[in-house]
């Protein structure tokens, strides 16, 4: 049986997924492999056969990861990729990965960006909310 076509994936999932959240009038989604989280078809992971993305590995502060579709309709259809060198190298990657290979060249610039703020905010000094708390109650602790 042959795979539906990105026109009609779309078609079938632009105004309802589970992905989309709805803010101000604009329509903002989730999904994997979506550089933007801007719900359009250009920037679609899930309607279109080739995507890729930027993210951080498992949600952590260990690396950065590049991220790009693979094979159609198969398990593990994701091939992923450390971005753990310097700045520079990263981003030839990224275009190589994207604009030079002949896969997604639309998606380059994106994908830079994406890049970029999300090494910026794991290079940041500022912790998350759970650190800062632990170590309230380690003050709180000491104290006493």
């Amino acid at each position: 049986m042959p795979l539906p076509s990105s026109d009609l994936k779309w078609l079938l999932i632009r105004k309802h997924n589970s992905f989309q959240i709805k803010k101000d009038g604009i329509t903002f989604t989730t999904e994997p492999c979506n550089p933007t989280n801007i719900s359009s078809f250009k920037f679609s992971g899930l309607a279109n056969d080739k995507s890729v993305s930027v993210s951080s590995v498992n949600g952590e502060k260990k690396g950065i990861e590049l991220t790009v579709k693979s094979k159609k309709g198969a398990k593990g259809a994701f091939s992923k990729y450390a971005l753990n060198r310097n700045k520079k190298r990263n981003v030839a990657a990224i275009e190589k990965a994207t604009r030079l290979s002949y896969y997604r060249g639309d998606l380059t610039k994106a994908t830079v960006a994406r890049y970029l703020k999300l090494r910026a905010a794991l290079n940041s000094k500022h912790t998350d909310i759970k650190t800062i708390i632990e170590a309230l109650k380690g003050k709180e602790d000491k104290e006493e």
